[in-house]
């Protein structure tokens, strides 16, 4: 099945949702940077949320940055999502050792930690960023933007996100879902609504099991609100963002100063610049900085 996201409201009008069909873009991921167990199951999960919570605030033109530092072994969790559907990210340390925990299962929230912040940046054209910040709860990722999503925007919301690993290390199956009550589910009136939802939510199948299981976007969302609960607005597939090309590259080093590409000539015999959402190598030799210093100077005339 391709990777794909619906956006979905209830049919009681009352929660608006989204979710994601992530196998094949998490399973290219962790491909890419050539992940460990559980550092491929961190990096599915900070994609999945950054790319549910990008659709569920996102619109136009506008990107979103998230960044994850809880201070534990994996590093940063750096992602980054537009409104389209296209998503990349990295982890500092994607070489982590497997860790365990007392359930024996992987320790995302260790390797994680939570003696930290996760980090919200919306860009949006003509308009400076908006950054945002909340305190990590638990580290374990889905949590954190839940919390960071009530605390942003005065909403009752959830997140939820999953990856499911094959016993070779590779990405079986990755999805999660967000819901977001809308204005008039906040009035009293219909705060039984919440409880309804609070109730489902603890009593549904473990998300892990309905991605093991291949559960569709909306399978997931009537597992929650019941069959035929959920009406579709919007259907779109997901990917990886593209990256930048050799000669995006030679343009950004068009910016620096004549004195960095002299030294890169001088010093280093050539520049080589390693992606690090993709983890792609590019090489300038000498003759090509050469060729990019002479411009940097004919700029600077």
């Amino acid at each position: 099945m391709a990777d794909q996201f619906i956006k979905a409201i209830t049919k009681n009008k009352y929660f608006r949702t989204f979710a994601v069909n992530g196998t094949n873009l998490v399973h290219q991921a962790a491909q890419i940077h050539e992940t460990s167990r559980i550092a491929a199951v961190v990096l599915g999960r900070g994609l999945l949320a950054t790319t549910l919570t990008a659709q569920a605030v996102l619109k136009g033109e506008e990107t979103l940055s998230t960044k994850i530092n809880g201070r534990g072994p994996i590093g940063n969790v750096v992602v980054e999502s537009d409104a389209k559907g296209s998503v990349r990210g990295y982890v500092t340390n994607p070489n982590l050792e497997t860790l365990i925990n007392e359930a024996g299962q992987l320790d995302v929230a260790k390797a994680v930690g939570k003696n930290g912040f996760l980090q919200v940046t919306k860009f949006a054209p003509y308009s400076d960023p908006y950054i945002g910040q909340s305190q990590l709860v638990s580290g374990e990722i889905g949590d954190d933007f839940t919390y960071y999503l009530a605390q942003s925007e005065q909403t009752p919301s959830v997140i939820g996100v999953s990856v499911y690993m094959n016993s070779d290390d590779t990405v079986a199956g990755a999805g999660g879902f967000l819901v977001q009550a809308l204005p008039d589910a906040t009035d009293d009136a219909t705060d039984e609504a919440i409880d309804q939802l609070e109730l489902a939510l603890k009593n549904m199948k473990p998300l892990s099991e309905m991605i093991q299981e291949r559960y569709t976007p909306l399978e997931v969302l009537e597992e929650i609100f019941g069959k035929g609960e959920v009406e579709i607005l919007q259907t779109a597939g997901i990917g990886l963002a593209a990256e930048p090309s050799k000669d995006a590259y030679a343009k950004m080093l068009l910016t620096l100063p004549a004195s960095e590409i002299q030294a890169m000539i001088k010093e280093d015999h050539g520049a080589e610049i390693v992606g690090k959402f993709s983890g792609k190598r590019y090489f300038f030799t000498e003759e090509q900085l050469s060729e990019i210093l002479k411009q940097i100077e004919k700029n600077n005339e």
